[in-house]
């Protein structure tokens, strides 16, 4: 493919806004200026490409809105009813049973880790997410583990671990599977996926873990300060409130078990069952004033759903125009994938040599998840798998799992704050920007230490 100017440009803009972010600068005047010049070149022109530009800093930022709206709904009725049964003195009720396994805050890191990996691997992180914030992530806290490591075992164990293996309803390594041309290696890219993401879970978590060792305290130094802040005597209803949550959200999984459903169709019923509890708590405490009041729990959300999203939506709204989909929603019928005709051009000019080939898919994968879509990127890095393999005795399944390993750990996503890592920043009350950074150093290790375990066991 030949690289016109706009492309140029998009690649020039990815470059500097990820540069941006590694040396913790900030990233929405490069992404909306890169956005305007875009649509300025591809448009042509001066008066009208200038029209052009200017449209697309709006129409962009319009459209990545709409595509992130349902995590900020998610967040709003989530943040709502902890607010109601933080009202009550709920919270501090549900915790109390969880607080006898959740001694410490090293061993919160863990519990939260492997219950993380456990749900996202049967719900997808989406519901997964809520489910963890609403039932273990209060204990954690208490426990003495800071927020940023909470943020980190989640999405490590989530967005990462879960996600990239997709153990269970094997949408990815059917995906990979296909675009390589081998639709009978979905088994084995299943099953190389599982063993990889594994090694990159393990050594980003534990390498994590270390990281913010220094930064654990002591559960002593935490409880008489939170009990002095919730001296108010809870409702006689609160005891009930916290077992009601808590069954609720396990019949939500056991509904979803019995009935199939996962993804944003399972994230739907958790985002429905948190308003419901949230009405039912206000009401409780409010009375006849519920109506007002209710209103307050969801306003309070989705303030902090903006806070915490605002300043993502314009990167995404740059980064979305990586993909034609997104592309021509906001350049007209035509328009590219910017990004992934970036990659593709790149395919001819891979040596093939299994050393070079894995860590190539590798690295293409990487680049694909920077759209903030994992998956987005599969077709990609399986066609690439099948490419290099074909005739030279590379193992094509390998390839295509270390690609599935690059493309959904980065944009799944573990490193691009513009994925749905934004929702374990906004429940956990970090910087989505400040996790990502916080996860790169772990999980590229990760990676690559995987890829060199793929390399010589295969």
């Amino acid at each position: 493919m030949h690289w016109d100017a706009a492309h140029m440009i998009y690649a020039a803009g990815a470059v500097t806004v990820i540069a941006a972010m590694l040396f913790r600068k900030g990233v929405i005047i490069p992404s909306i200026l890169t956005t305007f010049l875009l649509g300025w070149v591809y448009k042509g022109g001066f008066g009208e490409g200038i029209l052009a530009g200017t449209a697309a800093v709006y129409n962009a930022n319009i459209m990545a809105a709409k595509e992130l709206f349902s995590i900020i709904l998610l967040i709003a009725f989530m943040v709502g009813m902890l607010n109601a049964l933080k009202e009550i003195g709920a919270d501090r009720k549900m915790i109390t049973p969880v607080q006898g396994i959740i001694v410490n805050g090293h061993a919160a890191y863990w519990i939260l880790f492997a219950v993380t990996a456990v749900l996202s691997t049967a719900f997808w992180p989406t519901p997964a997410i809520p489910l963890v914030a609403a039932v273990l992530l209060p204990a954690a806290l208490r426990a003495g583990l800071p927020p940023m490591g909470a943020a980190i075992a989640i999405t490590l164990a989530g967005q990462g671990m879960a996600l990239a293996a997709d153990a269970l309803m094997q949408v990815a390594p059917a995906l990979s599977a296909k675009a390589a041309g081998t639709p009978e290696l979905v088994s084995a890219i299943w099953l190389k996926s599982i063993v990889l993401t594994l090694i990159v879970g393990g050594v980003a978590g534990v390498l994590s873990y270390f990281m913010i060792w220094k930064t654990i305290k002591k559960p002593a130094l935490l409880s008489h300060r939170e009990e002095r802040a919730n001296d108010t005597e809870p409702h006689r209803y609160a005891g009930w409130f916290a077992i009601l949550t808590v069954l609720l959200f396990v019949l939500d999984v056991v509904g979803m078990i019995a009935f199939d459903i996962k993804g944003g169709d399972a994230g739907a019923i958790i985002g429905g069952t948190a308003a419901l509890i949230m009405i039912a708590a206000v009401g409780v405490k409010h009375k006849g004033k519920a109506f007002e009041a209710v209103g307050e729990r969801l306003s309070e959300g989705f303030v902090f759903a903006i806070k915490i999203m605002g300043a993502i939506i314009p990167i995404a709204a740059f980064f979305f125009l990586g993909d034609q989909q997104h592309s021509i929603m906001v350049l007209g019928d035509g328009a590219p994938g910017f990004l992934f005709d970036i990659v593709d051009s790149m395919k001819a000019y891979i040596p093939q040599n299994e050393w070079i080939a894995a860590f190539s898919v590798l690295l293409i994968g990487l680049i694909c998840g920077i759209d903030g879509s994992g998956f987005a990127g599969l077709p990609i890095t399986g066609a690439l798998a099948g490419a290099l393999s074909y005739g030279n005795g590379i193992d094509t399944s390998m390839l295509a799992a270390v690609g599935q390993m690059g493309s959904i750990w980065s944009g799944g996503g573990t490193i691009v704050a513009w994925s749905s890592l934004i929702a374990v920043a906004a429940f956990v009350g970090v910087s989505p920007l400040e996790l990502a950074r916080r996860n790169f150093i772990p999980v590229i290790l990760g990676l690559i230490v995987a890829t060199v375990c793929a390399v010589l066991i295969w």
